[in-house]
């Protein structure tokens, strides 16, 4: 059983940009295809290559997922807390770490978005904010 490291993303921009955003960002996880869909799906954002896929989670995709999230699973247990023009902010778990990775890729390609993640993990006591605004990642992450 994991730490859960509480996550609080918040994404600002353009309206038309946000909604697109948050339309791609619904769906499910490969490992998982029976579920509801999540709010936040990594995979429908930074997808797992299908041949990665085809070898199995234990085989090739929680190494994928680690160095292409920063994290295993992606989000859990995630919700949008708050929506209005040009802004949406979603609470979500992940396990052991923050998404750090998955969101260096986010900007990039969404480079109208300001992407920022407040988190905070109790068990292994840290916390911190990042923000990324197309290439420019600033993390200030601090030990509790």
């Amino acid at each position: 059983m994991p730490n859960w490291c509480n996550n609080k993303l918040a994404v600002y921009g353009p309206h038309e940009d946000v909604k697109r955003f948050q339309e791609q960002a619904v769906g499910h996880s490969p490992w998982h295809t029976g579920e509801n869909p999540n709010v936040l799906n990594f995979h429908s954002l930074v997808p797992i290559p299908a041949a990665v896929i085809a070898a199995g989670y234990e085989a090739a995709g929680y190494d994928w997922e680690r160095n292409h999230w920063g994290c295993k699973w992606g989000a859990c247990h995630a919700e949008v807390l708050d929506e209005w023009e040009g802004h949406l902010t979603c609470a979500f778990d992940t396990a052991w770490s923050p998404p750090l990775a998955f969101l260096e890729k986010l900007g990039p390609q969404w480079p109208t978005l300001i992407f920022l993640l407040d988190y905070e993990e109790m068990g292994m006591g840290f916390k911190g904010l990042c923000k990324i605004k197309g290439e420019v990642v600033e993390d200030h992450c601090v030990t509790l």
